[in-house]
């Protein structure tokens, strides 16, 4: 039988540790949802668009091209190949999709990885980044991205829990 023990939300309402659970489960859903949404949006869209020969949004040094080239275009691919197992990383590790050919350890570690590298944009956006056109653009998608993984990847019991042995009372 789950626990019942009554606690109290913010507006003081007793909840029961499942409801309290099912709560966060559907926080960190909804923040995967948007997770998904921002991965789409930003990231997939545009390098979809430079898959298909666009040239917006890259750094050219002052030359332009009419479409962008073939490594370009094929790192674009490579990228958007990435960016889909992003997002099969987040349906898994929300529970949202169930899979069995990748452990839940393995999964737990491209969630953080997800995060470590929207991180690392985000830093290289706000800094190296600064003189280019675009810095103020990828700076701050890079930055919500970067947070919504964090909370994906710290869901669902993402550090290692210890059990300890319990002692039993010998019986006289």
């Amino acid at each position: 039988m789950p626990a019942t023990r009554p606690t109290q939300d913010k507006d003081r309402t007793p909840q029961t540790l499942p409801e309290r659970a099912e709560g966060a489960s559907r926080r960190v859903r909804g923040a995967a949802l948007l997770l998904i949404a921002g991965l789409v949006a930003g990231p997939v869209s545009t390098h979809v668009y430079w898959m298909l020969g666009g040239t917006w949004g890259l750094y050219t040094d002052g030359v332009r091209d009419e479409v962008a080239t073939t490594g370009t275009r094929v790192v674009a691919a490579v990228v958007v190949v990435l960016l889909i197992a992003a997002v099969l990383v987040v349906l898994a590790r929300t529970g949202m999709w169930q899979q069995a050919f990748v452990s839940d350890r393995m999964i737990r570690f491209f969630g953080w990885a997800l995060a470590a590298v929207f991180l690392l944009e985000t830093l290289a956006a706000f800094t190296w980044s600064r003189g280019e056109e675009l810095w103020w653009l990828y700076g701050p998608v890079s930055l919500v991205i970067a947070a919504l993984a964090l909370v994906v990847a710290g869901s669902g019991g993402a550090r290692p829990r210890l059990h300890w042995p319990h002692r039993t009372m010998p019986l006289h």
